[in-house]
């Protein structure tokens, strides 16, 4: 075989190589785009399964009571997703789901002049709240000890002098009412994802 036939051949690899590397690049490329598309649906997904509303009314809350806007945002979601209007079987209202005579309880104590129906208002509701919770946590010591306690009631003092469920009286490495235990794992899973949604910049 003549030498021009071989380098003919020759040139023709060339070109097939260049190809390969051609759409294994494209290919590269649209396997990024894919999955920047499928980054930016699952974030989309994820903040209309975890929303953020009454932005403004939660960090004023946040600031004012020394608390993360997004475990406040956590509580929300995990008591009434964010619906103001809601109402347990229980006769938990609003936002926060506050009990009526617990919602005049704060009132009080606020020595404010507030009716049981304003607690269906998202920043009342958001403030009362807080203000509670703040109430729990200085007392508890611990943040999510003080959800135990939003949920369940006093009884939570109980569960901090068994060595069952706390050793240092301060936190429940263990709950032994499975609504409490479950509540307060949601509440610290909605925290992560309000946090990566929304406040990762604070």
């Amino acid at each position: 075989m003549s030498n021009k036939g071989r380098r003919k051949r020759k040139k023709g690899c060339s070109c097939s190589g260049a190809l390969v590397a051609s759409l294994v690049l494209i290919l590269i490329v649209c396997v990024l785009t894919f999955t920047d598309v499928l980054t930016v649906l699952r974030q989309k997904i994820e903040m209309q399964i975890y929303p953020l509303n009454y932005r403004e009314e939660i960090l004023r809350a946040s600031e004012e009571y020394d608390l993360e806007p997004e475990f406040i945002c956590a509580v929300i979601h995990t008591e009434s997703k964010f619906d103001s209007q809601a109402e347990s079987v229980a006769g938990a209202q609003g936002l926060m789901q506050i009990m009526p005579e617990t919602f005049m309880w704060i009132a009080d104590l606020k020595d404010e002049n507030t009716s049981a129906e304003d607690v269906f208002i998202p920043r009342v509701s958001i403030d009362y709240g807080c203000y509670y919770l703040r109430n729990l946590t200085d007392n508890y010591g611990d943040c999510y000890t003080a959800c135990a306690a939003y949920n369940a009631g006093n009884i939570v003092s109980d569960w901090l002098s068994d060595p069952l469920y706390s050793t240092d009286g301060i936190t429940l490495y263990s709950i032994p009412f499975d609504e409490t235990a479950e509540y307060v794992e949601r509440i610290r899973h909605a925290e992560q994802m309000y946090q990566k949604l929304y406040f990762d910049e604070y």
